[in-house]
């Protein structure tokens, strides 16, 4: 269903088989905003790269530009994308773990020239004060505005519970299609 609304045509059944079988690298970049958690942050983005670990998908990471492993910094954008390019990844998959920083993210999806997934786990509710750690949801919207400024496209997946998410395959399929 995902490859006939991401591609103008239907696939066959044949393409569909070789294209699920394709193996594709991605950059992940989690990104966080100073303004909220940053441990919360920190916490969400190994939580992902675990799932990703566990699922088999063969990903390249940042954690050695910045204590957190994330991309909130102008200066880690170009480290971030001079590895990415050395391992010649396909897409770039960048979870916004409490908000983003989305002129980051825009600069690295610039100087990429790849495929960009927007992805975030779902916020939690504020608590009795009306405090909230993360607005993911928020963080996402933001960087979409900004990459469309920036005349790039990407591709938002709902916000979702990890112990429900199909990631792997909702990864690949996602940015396969916007390789095609």
């Amino acid at each position: 269903m995902l490859y006939s609304i991401l591609v103008a045509r239907k696939l066959t059944k044949s393409e569909k088989r070789r294209y699920e079988q394709m193996e594709i690298k991605i950059g992940f970049a989690p990104t966080r905003r100073s303004i909220f958690s940053a441990p919360d942050a920190v916490k969400y983005s190994n939580l992902i790269r675990e799932k990703l670990k566990k699922l088999g998908v063969d990903f390249v990471d940042i954690t050695e530009f910045n204590e957190d492993g994330l991309l909130y910094d102008d200066k880690d954008v170009i480290k971030a994308a001079e590895k990415f390019k050395k391992e010649k990844v396909d897409g770039i998959f960048v979870p916004h773990c409490n908000f983003g920083t989305e002129y980051a993210v825009a600069k690295l999806a610039k100087e990429m020239n790849v495929p960009v997934l927007l992805w975030g786990p779902r916020d939690e509710s504020p608590d009795e004060n009306g405090i909230r750690l993360r607005d993911t949801q928020c963080g996402l919207f933001a960087t979409g505005k900004v990459l469309r400024r920036f005349r790039r496209h990407s591709l938002i997946l709902k916000t979702a519970v990890l112990k429900t998410l199909h990631l792997k395959k909702e990864l690949h399929t996602s940015l396969l299609c916007a390789v095609l």
